[in-house]
């Protein structure tokens, strides 16, 4: 009974993430995700989201630089500096722990993710409590 109550928990808890990133995501991602049959499908699918979360990210970045004083500036400079070198190496590890046909596309997944979720970060530093 205890397993059961598990496995019903963990499978809400895993949809609930599911529907949290699919909101996040841009419609033309989930409809190019739906649509893709092959690896190269998918990728394209991926670069093209992480083209636009990027820009989303870029475009946080300078509006939240323009409302700090220049001491926080240098410091979000700096980490911002800090977090592309770590998302890149992170995502370059998944690349290599992966391996075989699945390794591009689990690439990136992790930078189209970790992209999407350092501009929601910065989008709660920019307007907090919204």
């Amino acid at each position: 009974m205890f397993n059961l109550k598990l496995a019903a928990g963990v499978a809400v808890t895993l949809l609930m993430i599911g529907q949290a990133q699919a909101e996040e995501a841009s419609q033309a991602y989930i409809q190019c995700m739906d649509k893709a049959s092959s690896t190269v499908a998918m990728s394209s699918c991926i670069q093209t989201e992480t083209q636009l979360q990027d820009q989303r990210l870029n475009r946080v970045y300078k509006q939240l630089t323009t409302k700090l004083d220049a001491g926080p500036q240098k410091s979000l400079r700096d980490v911002q500096r800090q977090w592309i070198a770590y998302r890149d190496a992170n995502c370059k590890f998944h690349v290599q722990a992966t391996g075989g046909t699945m390794a591009q596309l689990e690439g990136g997944m992790c930078v189209l993710d970790m992209t999407r979720e350092r501009a929601a970060e910065l989008e709660r530093v920019l307007s907090p409590g919204q």
